[in-house]
């Protein structure tokens, strides 16, 4: 049956206007996400067919390419799918960057871990910090691969001057490895110590993450 054949207080989208979002079940709710079904399946026996192949936490991880092995999911229903999950991981993890104070390399591991957490390829990220050691942005810088990400220490500098940032933290992960160094690692974070001292900006510290902790170049006296 197509879903306009529904009596309209059955429809997804006519019952969360009516009743609540919160009164609709899961695969209701994917429904609205995904908007349209198939020939052979309405947008809710889809939604059911995706919910059976995967549960909600598989499918907050699932790939595109996986989403996309499922008969009527084409790339975009794959990405709206993916989108909606982000947003979600984000409000959980969502503290307002005016109430974050940085007085260890441990709170901005704790501030910036969900950005790393099962993150596949290497990823460079400046946070800047205020004269009371507020965060007041941040910004990815680039993405790699599995082992090496590009260093940009213009692109670190000019987003720090245009934030008016009094310091500065990079943060970068090893996906596929421990939290320690590399020889890159370290002659880019020199080469960024330096720049900073050029135009009186803090380099307060330069944190590696990786799945069994964080190495903290301050912490080591690297940063002297």
């Amino acid at each position: 049956m197509k879903l306009k054949d529904y009596c309209p207080e059955n429809r997804p989208l006519e019952r969360l206007i009516y009743y609540g979002s919160e009164t609709l079940s899961t695969s209701e709710l994917l429904a609205i996400i995904i908007k349209t079904g198939t020939k052979e399946n309405n947008v809710l026996s889809l939604s059911n067919i995706i919910l059976s192949k995967f549960n909600l936490e598989k499918l907050s991880q699932v790939t595109i390419k996986e989403l996309q092995e499922i008969k009527g999911i084409g790339k975009t229903k794959a990405a709206q799918i993916k989108a909606i999950f982000e947003i979600s991981k984000r409000i959980s993890c969502y503290k307002p960057d005016y109430l974050t104070k940085i007085f260890s390399p441990k709170d901005i591991y704790n501030y910036l871990i969900s950005d790393y957490l099962n993150y596949p390829k290497e990823k460079l990220i400046v946070t800047c910090l205020n004269l009371k050691n507020e965060i007041i942005s941040k910004k990815i810088i680039s993405i790699g691969t599995e082992d090496q990400t590009l260093f940009s220490t213009k692109e670190i500098i000019n987003f720090a001057v245009r934030e008016g940032a009094n310091g500065i933290i990079i943060s970068h992960n090893h996906p596929a490895g421990v939290a320690i160094p590399s020889t890159y690692d370290k002659v880019a974070t020199d080469n960024l110590k330096k720049a900073c001292k050029i135009i009186d900006i803090q380099f307060i510290d330069h944190l590696i993450f990786s799945d069994s902790g964080f190495y903290s170049f301050k912490e080591n006296k690297e940063l002297e």
